[in-house]
């Protein structure tokens, strides 16, 4: 609530007003450009309106092309050089979707390309085409190809509409009303053919980082400042989304990995300094000599059993390697009790990195589960 208070409050005190004194300039500069190279200007805007509506500054244009319909009738400005846009936009996300190999991308692509041809870019634009630098620059070129021919042959809108395929027959009118429409048709069979092929020969799925293995050195930093955190102990390594409790399984406290222990004794999953012994002994904070804040916490409700079963080796302020004993705790009598002694590894500060990954299977203490990426 006051993030969205201060923030709502700067737009519309500062952004706001700025936004609108940039909409205007940008709108004169049209009207301008159209006085003296009216051809080139379907082109100019074919190429940035993607760059506009990124930046909310398209709606000092609207206003031009609803107004050069009221009073002469038809509009050559703003709407043929939208339309050949958002078919380029669509034509681009559509690209990248054929050429993906990822399933998400390519859901996403072909539901966003389809409604960015139809007149709605924004799915595309924010979805895709901002994602890959590829893919907006082939919307850029596709939307300029398909403009410029707009512009030639003086391709004019008669009623307003979101500008896509949905809305083609507004094109119909003026001396020659079909070959109008045809010639709209045209351009955006070019912005769409020019935007999709150059985005299928540009793009190419972003690689994705390999999942840590066992032999990887323990809580290695590297240039780029990724990490790797341990086990804590003997067993078997599963995804946070088997453990049964929602806290952990919705990653509500951090992204991480969970240990089904086969051993009573528990090491420190990273070099670092012991942050935190929680006073039933269950759980124990970390923080890594590089900034990675982990906490370990046996079992699930162990809390209840008020330190019964454990013994803590370590207290708070204690520098620690993963090969040294932090906790022991009598996992058979933890069972006996009915808990659960899976233990979740949670990246507690998750959100100050790109990605947390982890292994699945078995595994032996101070060997490396969790991949931490900067």
């Amino acid at each position: 609530m006051i993030t969205a208070l201060i923030t709502g409050t700067l737009s519309l005190a500062i952004l706001g007003p700025i936004g609108y004194v940039v909409g205007n300039l940008i709108a004169q500069g049209i009207v301008l450009l159209d006085q003296y190279l009216g051809w080139l200007l379907p082109m100019v805007l074919g190429a940035i309106f993607p760059l506009l509506v990124m930046t909310g500054t398209h709606y000092g244009l609207i206003p031009v092309g609803a107004n050069n319909i009221m009073t002469v009738g038809y509009d050559s400005m703003i709407g043929p050089g939208n339309l050949a846009s958002n078919i380029a936009q669509g034509g681009s996300a559509l690209g990248v979707a054929f050429k993906s190999k990822k399933a998400e991308v390519k859901e996403l692509g072909v539901s966003s390309g389809i409604t960015a041809v139809c007149g709605i870019t924004e799915p595309a634009l924010y979805g895709i085409n901002m994602r890959y630098k590829s893919a907006l620059l082939s919307a850029i070129v596709g939307g300029a190809a398909g403009g410029l021919f707009i512009g030639i042959f003086h391709v004019s809108r008669f009623a307003t509409g979101s500008p896509g395929l949905m809305t083609l027959p507004v094109y119909i009118g003026g001396e020659q009303p079909i070959m109008n429409l045809v010639y709209a048709c045209i351009g955006s069979a070019i912005a769409f053919v020019v935007a999709f092929v150059m985005s299928y020969i540009t793009y190419k799925d972003e690689e994705s980082v390999a999942q840590p293995t066992k032999e990887e050195a323990p809580v290695v930093t590297s240039a780029t400042g990724n990490a790797t955190v341990c086990s804590p102990v003997n067993g078997e390594v599963v995804s946070l989304a088997k453990v049964n409790d929602p806290t952990f399984a919705q990653e509500i406290m951090g992204k991480g990995a969970a240990v089904i222990p086969s051993d009573d004794t528990f090491y420190a999953p990273i070099n670092g300094t012991v942050t935190m012994v929680f006073n039933t002994k269950h759980a124990i904070g970390f923080t890594s000599d590089d900034g990675v804040e982990v906490l370990m916490h046996v079992g699930l409700d162990t809390v209840n059993l008020n330190g019964k079963h454990f013994e803590a080796l370590v207290k708070e302020g204690d520098k620690v390697t993963t090969s040294t004993p932090v906790l022991k705790v009598d996992i058979e009598e933890i069972k006996k009790e009915g808990y659960d002694v899976i233990t979740p590894v949670i990246i507690t500060n998750t959100a100050s990195y790109a990605d947390v990954i982890n292994v699945e299977g078995n595994i032996k203490a101070s060997e490396s589960i969790i991949k931490v990426i900067k």
